[in-house]
């Protein structure tokens, strides 16, 4: 019995690094000082946890085209945010769709946005402000 108790303790210890850690990435890839908007046909809906993305096909005056994805905050959080005129779900975007993203772009250049805003292009506001 003596020689289980400090094989089981090292089993337990050995374990540790398994299980499971509860860490959220901050806001360090983005610029927060910068605001950008882009405007384009939605190419991907993605209503998943941790973020929900938003993906949009962004064409400039070359006809160039380039897709922005935007991260917001969870769906469950989404859902619960939403207003008597929008509520947030997973079919609330169809592809082809044309919005609106305004957020603070990645640091690295890279065609992502942290979102603080989406708008449909008739003007209704489907999230805006902080998160």
């Amino acid at each position: 019995m003596n020689r289980l108790v400090p094989g089981l303790a090292l089993l337990a210890i050995m374990s540790l690094p398994a299980l499971p850690l509860s860490a959220h990435h901050g806001v360090a890839v983005y610029d927060v000082s910068q605001t950008v908007s882009k405007s384009g046909l939605v190419s991907r809906f993605q209503f998943i946890n941790p973020h929900v993305l938003i993906s949009i096909t962004v064409s400039d005056a070359d006809g160039k085209r380039t897709e922005w994805t935007g991260e917001l905050t969870s769906p469950n959080r989404l859902a619960r945010m939403g207003s008597a005129d929008v509520q947030w779900h997973r079919n609330l975007l169809k592809l082809g769709d044309e919005i609106i993203l305004t957020g603070n772009p990645a640091r690295n250049g890279a065609p992502a946005i942290r979102l603080a805003a989406v708008q449909r292009a008739d003007g209704t506001m489907l999230v805006g402000g902080g998160r």
